[in-house]
């Protein structure tokens, strides 16, 4: 779960204590400790169902792929999947749940997005494999970034 469901989960699980202190109406629990509950379960549901579908694509995705160069990644490839190997140098939007991490091979980097977590724990410094679709970076629109579908750690 990200952190902004855990937050969301903490605030209103307090809100819920607050309420029942200040009026004492244990009814209201019937309705209040379910919707606590669904605040774990939906977010948790929804990132097994989405590393589920990422495993799927990247099943698909492994037999179609063909191994790039960072520096060799064009706009003109946005649409092409590609594999890539290199070094994360710093990985933002990790407590979002949406990692971008920031890699790096001995022609360039690029910065790879993922939309959920991926099954292995990675840090900035390890070595990774990186399967996914090149597309427009949002931020700057004349650079490629990698939409991943998988990032694994690679062992030297």
């Amino acid at each position: 779960m990200s952190a902004l469901a855990w937050i969301t989960f903490i605030i209103c699980s307090v809100a819920v204590i607050i309420r029942y202190m200040t009026v004492g109406d244990s009814r209201f629990l019937i309705f209040a400790i379910p919707g606590l509950i669904l605040l774990l379960l939906i977010p948790m549901a929804l990132a097994w169902m989405s590393r589920r579908s990422y495993m799927q694509a990247a099943g698909e995705y492994s037999k179609k792929a063909r191994f790039s160069k960072i520096a060799k990644i064009t706009l003109g490839m946005t649409g092409n999947i590609v594999r890539v190997t290199g070094d994360v140098q710093k990985i933002s939007f990790k407590w979002l749940n949406r990692p971008h991490f920031h890699v790096k091979d001995e022609t360039g980097g690029i910065r790879v997005i993922m939309f959920t977590s991926p099954a292995q724990e990675i840090k900035a410094g390890d070595k990774v494999d990186v399967l996914g679709i090149v597309m427009k970076n949002i931020f700057a629109r004349k650079t490629p970034v990698i939409s991943a579908v998988s990032v694994t750690k690679v062992n030297d």
